[in-house]
């Protein structure tokens, strides 16, 4: 299969499943190996949070979608 289909479909079914910033943050966490540090600090304050886990994996994944959307509308 073409790469950019692929990645189309990958996307098309993000989007479908209804997922969310904070399960693109999970994901990414997990890849890490940090996703029981990850979801310990889900619904606690950033200083609650002993890890800042959650909250960093959150900030993160709500930049990398930024700058692919401003890269995506560079590109056009």
């Amino acid at each position: 299969m073409n790469e950019m289909f692929r990645h189309a479909r990958i996307l098309q079914e993000f989007i479908k499943s209804g997922a969310t910033v904070e399960d693109l943050a999970r994901a990414w966490a997990s890849i890490d190996g940090k996703r029981d540090k990850f979801d310990a600090g889900r619904g606690k304050s950033v200083m609650e949070d002993e890890t800042g886990h959650y909250a960093g994996y959150v900030v993160e994944a709500e930049e990398i979608l930024q700058r692919a959307t401003n890269y995506a509308r560079d590109r056009r």
